[in-house]
């Protein structure tokens, strides 16, 4: 037995330099300690809370079980005890570390709280639908909800409910404000109760409830391709703008400069709104777009009489225009009478006028439809203007032809007065009767809704 001791205790020290196998002969090469087994597990130390803070000088990476408080398998990362679902610190310096961490004091009633990173979500208790990401994201949450931290220290010191914050540092400040967003690096609030709150950009501050904060001081631009639209007051030059004006432009050294641009590149504009201004370069003056209804197309008055042409009821007589300019039309009058029959008797008759896109032709297949068809008109008596009013405006566009059409309904035939004189049958420019160039054009008369006028 002496021998048999001694030969033990020289083989040990070699038996520690190699791997140990628990439950295997043959342990990995790689492994120092190797637990080989199907039926049990590996049994770390177990201790309360109080002996596993007593260890002195714990190293890093040593493992206890805790039994009390928040038990579970806890880890020392270098730093702290950590208690494990995941956990990795790299070799760098400084390190980095991540974690997925219960909160010590977290109670069974909280639900969907989801919280990545060493401290996020740490002071947790009873709040409910709440998203950290982040070291230090969300801290100091405990039982409000809602509240999204994305980033280093995001919304660390925030104790109120769906704030929204995403950058590091973003919301720092917040403390019991609620309902507040902030995004981009160091995106924050100057003071830290504010409500509904929204500062987005780099260092970007916001100052009070109820208000968004684009950008930093050091922001001059802001771009946007679509429109920027408002219920309350705009101001250019002042942060408070009267409230009964939708835009006040406050400066003592620059002006307001309207759009400029050429009669036609203003008559170019589709539909332009009552009250809209621009700056004409072709004849140097203000002008604006009026709402009210005027003659817009009218015969030249040094035109003389140059005969009619005649419709049979059912037929129709043509002209087309072309639009000098973007407007509504409303009405249109065309100078006809009534045709003597044979017995030399007065009758009477009746007509409408549609308006058709592009050049009519009576022979298309199907037949177009018309924008707009006017009141049923009596003509009776001698050749006067009679005036067609369309229920609706017909609305046309610069530079367009469109095509004015009217037809006997009636059971006379009428007459359409035409005009040859000055301008040799052309009483307005860019039209022709039944569209065909070179023949005398029919009298009418345009009344539409919005005209350019000069300021």
């Amino acid at each position: 037995m002496k021998h048999f001791t001694l030969l033990l205790a020289a083989a040990l020290p070699t038996l520690a330099l190699a791997q140990v196998g628990v439950g295997t002969s043959t342990p990995d090469a790689s492994a120092a300690l190797e637990v080989a087994s199907t039926t049990k597990g590996f049994l770390p130390p177990r201790m309360t809370a109080t002996q596993r803070a007593a260890i002195s000088s714990p190293a890093t990476g040593m493992m206890v079980y805790q039994t009390d408080g928040t038990a579970g398998l806890y880890v020392y990362s270098g730093s702290a005890w950590v208690i494990q679902a995941d956990w990795y610190t790299n070799t760098g310096t400084p390190s980095s570390s991540f974690a997925l961490n219960t909160p010590a004091g977290l109670q069974s009633g909280a639900t969907a709280n989801y919280g990545i990173g060493a401290g996020a979500l740490n002071a947790l208790t009873t709040g409910d639908n709440n998203t950290a990401l982040g070291y230090d994201a969300a801290k100091a949450i405990s039982t409000n909800g809602n509240s999204t931290a994305v980033g280093y220290s995001a919304l660390s010191a925030a104790t109120g409910s769906g704030n929204t914050a995403l950058g590091r540092a973003a919301g720092s400040a917040v403390t019991s404000g609620t309902n507040n967003t902030l995004i981009g690096n160091q995106a924050d609030v100057t003071s830290n109760n504010l409500t509904n709150a929204t500062a987005i950009g780099y260092a970007a501050e916001v100052t009070a409830s109820n208000t968004v904060q684009l950008g930093n001081s050091s922001v001059t631009k802001v771009n946007t391709s679509g429109s920027i639209t408002t219920s309350g007051s705009i101001g250019i030059g002042t942060t408070s703008p009267a409230s009964n004006a939708a835009l006040e432009i406050s400066s003592t050294s620059k002006g307001l400069l309207l759009p400029r641009m050429t009669t036609s590149q203003r008559n170019g504009i589709p539909q332009p709104p009552a009250g809209l201004m621009v700056y004409n370069t072709s004849t140097n003056q203000f002008q604006g777009f009026s709402s009210s209804t005027s003659l817009w197309l009218n015969i030249d008055p040094t035109e003389t009489y140059g005969g009619a042409t005649a419709s049979w009821p059912g037929e129709f007589d043509m002209q087309t225009i072309t639009a000098s300019s973007s407007l509504s039309i409303e009405s249109i009058s065309a100078r006809c009478e009534s045709l003597e029959t044979a017995n030399f008797t007065t009758a009477s008759t009746t007509a409408t006028a549609k308006i058709y896109a592009g050049v009519f032709d009576q022979n298309a297949s199907p037949q177009p439809t018309p924008l707009g068809t006017s009141s049923t008109v009596t003509v009776s008596g001698a050749a006067q203007f009679r005036t067609f009013t369309f229920a609706s405006p017909i609305n046309v566009t610069s530079n367009s032809v469109y095509s004015i059409v009217i037809t006997n309904t009636g059971g006379t035939n009428i007459l359409y007065v035409s005009q040859s004189g000055a301008n040799g049958g052309d009483p307005y420019l860019g039209g022709s009767q039944f569209g065909q160039s070179g023949l005398a054009d029919l009298l009418i008369k345009i009344y539409a809704t919005g005209q350019w006028v000069n300021l």
